[in-house]
């Protein structure tokens, strides 16, 4: 291949990465209200990253009805937070976001590059086509991928405290 036509490659490649991540710049989303759900000196703990919608407050609720009688310390952040968050610290993290561009969002993306190893993370995120995920490839994440739909909200939900539920009574 010529230079030209690897430079105009180049060119291409890089407009459509940028296209791709532009509207998470452009249409930022809110962050949901954060939450502290019994003792943080407690042994198992479990953090909620999420944006705020409708879909997702129904999920948070759904796993805070489902833990908040055990002995389970729960934190409930937005994801602007997560980079402030230290994964190894708790039993569970569950993070629930947006796709944009056909990708997680970013700060998700970035907390998963710092600990996508973990075996103790779980990702939900919501697209209008439920086809995208969170990137697995050399992680040890669990990826789902939903419609913001109100008659997912039951089946999301029970996936999620299920996955949660065997991570902190291991």
């Amino acid at each position: 291949m010529n230079k030209k036509k690897e430079i105009l490659l180049l060119l291409f490649l890089s407009l459509l990465s940028i296209s791709c991540t532009a509207p998470q710049y452009f249409w930022p989303q809110e962050d949901i209200v954060f939450q502290e759900i019994n003792e943080p000196s407690l042994d198992k703990k479990v953090l909620v990253a999420s944006r705020e919608s409708e879909f997702k407050k129904e999920i948070v609720q759904k796993i805070k009805d489902n833990l908040s009688n055990r002995s389970v310390y729960i934190k409930i952040i937005g994801i602007e937070n997560l980079k402030n968050e230290d994964a190894n610290q708790y039993s569970a993290v569950v993070v629930l976001n947006t796709a944009m561009g056909w990708k997680a969002d970013r700060k998700v993306e970035s907390f998963l590059t710092r600990f996508g190893n973990l075996k103790t993370i779980i990702v939900l995120t919501t697209s209008d086509g439920a086809d995208v995920l969170a990137d697995t490839e050399d992680r040890q994440i669990d990826a789902i991928a939903s419609a913001s739909t109100k008659n997912e909200v039951n089946n999301i939900s029970n996936n999620i405290i299920s996955k949660i539920n065997t991570l902190i009574d291991n």
